[in-house]
């Protein structure tokens, strides 16, 4: 199954403007991840695929593309040193000055929840079982079915193999010989929504302390960058941390953020 030049600038532009995803000369990767999707959905030719995908308003259709067209890898304690930073410069820092309403952090691409969850047994772990009154986290991807993976919070041990033994053994339960499931008082602190960080409205109505957005603007040029970075700076409260991959920087950006350290931001 191939797909034409201009299937191809169709779905890429649509991608773009919806997404915010780049995917200039990633026709051959597209061909590769999608021919079975496109099969398996009962159509002859990507033609009529671009042609339901851009009808279709529910936005199950995308989720299904972002999903084949991102990577969505990720386990427990990813880039551990961001979490030692939330700990040692965040929450220790809370027993000195709380602010009000209690810490918000937003993982901002959640993915199958590894992040939002480890932020949550981390939590715990500093603030025991007062963390929720302490500590709010919102969690949001682009992907409805990543999301599911993350509501359920059932793991393999693959995933789980950099957790400390004792936050396995105090925030999750054994399911089977091969998996594990995250404990009602961890899922409790998250709240898990789908969201597209490329939409213009819903930034304005809430501000964090902390947002975690790690390896999402590998995906995107710098104009997409940029407007995704004001929109960050914007849901911050002024002092607030932006946490990105560690092999990610905004040094070709123009932000209202102040280096603290390797892909971690404050808001000045």
């Amino acid at each position: 199954m191939k797909l034409t030049n201009n299937d191809f600038i169709r779905l890429k532009t649509f991608m773009y403007n919806n997404y915010g995803i780049n995917l200039e000369n990633k026709k051959t990767l597209i061909e590769t991840r999608l021919a079975i999707v496109v099969k398996r959905l009962g159509f002859n030719d990507f033609k009529s695929y671009i042609d339901n995908l851009m009808r279709d308003k529910t936005g199950e259709q995308a989720s299904i593309i972002v999903g084949k067209l991102t990577t969505n890898f990720t386990y427990f304690m990813r880039e551990e040193a961001h979490f030692e930073f939330l700990r040692n410069e965040i929450f220790v820092h809370y027993f000195k000055k709380a602010p009000v309403g209690g810490i918000k952090i937003w993982s901002a691409a959640s993915s199958t929840g590894e992040e939002p969850y480890c932020i949550s047994m981390l939590a715990t772990s500093v603030f025991g079982i007062g963390a929720k009154s302490k500590v709010s986290i919102t969690a949001s991807d682009i992907s409805t079915n990543v999301l599911r993976t993350a509501k359920n919070g059932v793991y393999t041990e693959d995933k789980i193999a950099k957790l400390p033994k004792t936050w396995v053994q105090n925030y999750m339960k054994k399911v089977d010989d091969k998996s594990y499931e995250i404990n009602n008082n961890i899922k409790s602190l998250v709240d898990f929504k789908y969201f597209n960080l490329n939409q213009s409205i819903g930034w304005e109505f809430r501000k964090y302390d902390v947002i975690f957005c790690r390896n999402v603007m590998i995906y995107f040029d710098n104009p997409t960058k940029q407007k995704l970075c004001k929109r960050l700076h914007d849901s911050l409260k002024p002092g607030g941390y932006l946490i990105i991959g560690l092999s990610e920087n905004l040094s070709n950006l123009e932000t209202g953020f102040e280096r603290v350290r390797p892909s971690v931001y404050r808001k000045k």
